[in-house]
């Protein structure tokens, strides 16, 4: 499951995010936490009224970087915005503040908009109905992604991104498999292989020391502990498993990844991991709450 943390509706005024709001909240039975509006319009709404964005523009690259978050973005026509003004008028904008602040959302959305966490719905045409649909559509495709999709996103992600190095955050859970070993392809991989076996090996050991009591305190650690750690200088710089109750808590940290080369198979690998000795060794885990950081995500021939 890669749960969704917050769908952010976006787009200017009128265009037609309190309806999404509500149609999509009483279609998906309150499955998403929806929030409308978030920094993507204090950025547009700052370059409106003249104000400093600098700020805003780091949250908001926080914001699109963790890929748990999905953007909605709506951009009807203006004519579209424009016959609801004139039907309902509104309470700050006029119609030519309307017609800049509509210039300055597709300014700021050309920049974000072939990002795999946004999506954008243009069609005026479109009923109500069949937006809400595509939506519900994405979200729900998004959140049945396997840890290879998720790689594949973070690698579309670089390239349609107007930096060339990010830190992106990103968390999924699941069931840990415990009746058979999961396929060991990843360890033989043609260029990672040997790296992801030598990365089993150590944490395995580390594990078993630790459960022995092979340690500095000398004191065998049970499912409580939070002592089966692996790090390294290596690009897979830590990995932290914390058995909590019947959940194996896995805190992963990247120092660098190539993310067009690597991001896919790296976190496959991690998914492996999890279920060859989360199923081994933590037997009181039925399920896994995993969180990825990747401190320099980036396309090594743009660096």
């Amino acid at each position: 499951m890669f749960e969704i943390n917050t769908v952010i509706l976006e787009g200017p005024d009128l265009s037609g995010k309190t309806t999404l709001y509500n149609r999509l909240h009483k279609v998906s039975g309150y499955r998403w936490n929806i929030q409308d509006r978030s920094t993507l319009s204090m950025v547009c709404f700052a370059r409106q009224f003249n104000r400093s964005d600098k700020s805003l523009r780091k949250n908001l690259e926080k914001e699109l970087c963790n890929l748990n978050n999905k953007f909605i973005v709506l951009m009807p026509s203006f004519d579209t915005i424009k016959k609801r003004y004139e039907e309902r008028g509104d309470e700050i904008q006029t119609l030519e503040s309307l017609r800049s602040l509509y210039k300055i959302f597709n300014e700021e959305l050309s920049l974000i908009k072939d990002l795999p966490n946004v999506f954008v719905i243009r069609e005026s045409s479109v009923s109500v109905v069949g937006i809400t649909r595509q939506v519900f559509d994405f979200l729900e495709a998004h959140e049945s992604k396997t840890p290879a999709m998720i790689g594949a996103d973070i690698s579309k992600f670089l390239r349609n991104a107007v930096k060339n190095e990010y830190v992106i955050d990103l968390s999924f859970s699941g069931k840990i498999e415990k009746d058979e070993d999961p396929p060991e392809d990843i360890l033989k991989d043609e260029h990672e292989g040997h790296y992801y076996t030598e990365i089993l090996w150590e944490f395995e050991n580390i594990i078993k020391k630790e459960l022995a009591g092979i340690n500095p305190y000398n004191q065998p650690q049970d499912m409580s502990s939070r002592r089966f750690y692996y790090s390294s200088d290596s690009c897979i710089s830590s990995i932290h498993f914390m058995p909590r109750n019947d959940v194996l808590r896995c805190c992963v940290c990247f120092r660098s990844t190539d993310s067009v080369k690597n991001a896919d198979i790296d976190l496959s690998f991690v998914d492996y991991l999890i279920h060859k000795l989360g199923g081994k060794y933590f037997y009181n885990c039925n399920t896994h709450d995993t969180m990825i950081r990747m401190n320099s995500a980036h396309i090594r021939d743009r660096v």
